[in-house]
């Protein structure tokens, strides 16, 4: 490679690639594309809410950005091969796929769940885990038609290397997610499809408004951060960064990495 194509790869390494992140909608997910999108990539927001992606879409494209928006579910097989084959027809195809969709639900496993409520343990299961897999399952075969060189990012958590009580069933599917991570990169090695995870810590997203009223959020999260070794608490941005690096094409020694970006958080109590 010449000194100018360095340097041009350097400035958009994603140029003439598309690019679906699940969850698009807003937090984590809507960070990732809007970086890959600033890289050069193509992007389509995924989500259950169309109406939430496609205001985030609009917003990237105001911001000058390529950028669809993408209704689906990816709890269900039918929803996630809808997504995947909207996305590709949007797109043109698919070279990289983001599995960030997610539900966050904590408690202790022996409370069992509210009658009035979905079981805890279908719902995190359903999005977290199986939705990863219903997503990748419809994406291989874009990816694979695709430029070569392609990507899974699946967002995990920094849980599964630092376990907390009252988190074993989020926990055990964020668990999951890591071993399908190695196990595809193996397995689809031999198409130069790669596929890796970032788990993150304590991230501000709008996440933890679906478990806590929204204005004790703030005063939850500000308290992690003298628990953090690098002295706060995690954002969407920072997720991004580390997305952005597994994906980008030059990258391309990189397979079966679970990448924990969290701050220290996992390393223990200072």
């Amino acid at each position: 490679m010449t000194t100018t194509a360095r340097e041009n790869a350097a400035e958009a390494p994603f140029e003439g690639r598309a690019a679906l992140v699940t969850g698009g909608g807003s937090g984590i997910g809507l960070a990732i594309g809007r970086a890959l999108a600033e890289g050069g990539c193509r992007i389509a927001l995924g989500g259950r809410r169309q109406d939430i992606v496609e205001a985030a879409a609009a917003d990237l494209r105001a911001l000058g950005l390529t950028c669809v928006a993408v209704g689906g579910d990816v709890s269900s097989a039918d929803g996630a091969r809808r997504l995947m084959d909207a996305a590709a027809g949007e797109l043109g195809g698919l070279d990289i796929l983001v599995n960030c969709a997610g539900v966050y639900r904590a408690g202790p496993l022996a409370a069992g769940s509210d009658e009035n409520e979905p079981d805890p343990i279908d719902l995190v299961v359903d999005v977290d885990l199986k939705g990863v897999l219903f997503a990748t399952r419809a994406a291989i075969p874009h990816l694979r038609a695709g430029r070569g060189g392609a990507s899974i990012v699946n967002i995990s958590s920094s849980l599964t290397q630092s376990p907390l009580a009252n988190c074993s069933v989020y926990t055990a599917a964020k668990a999951g997610v890591d071993a399908l991570t190695r196990s595809l990169a193996a397995e689809l090695a031999g198409d130069r499809i790669r596929v890796n995870a970032v788990l993150p810590g304590v991230v501000r997203t709008p996440i933890f408004e679906t478990v806590m009223p929204p204005d004790e959020v703030a005063g939850f999260l500000d308290g992690f951060s003298d628990e953090v070794p690098l002295g706060r608490i995690g954002e969407p941005d920072d997720i991004a960064r580390a997305v952005v690096f597994l994906c980008d094409p030059t990258n391309d020694w990189i397979t079966g990495a679970l990448l924990t970006v969290d701050g220290g958080l996992s390393l223990g109590a200072p």
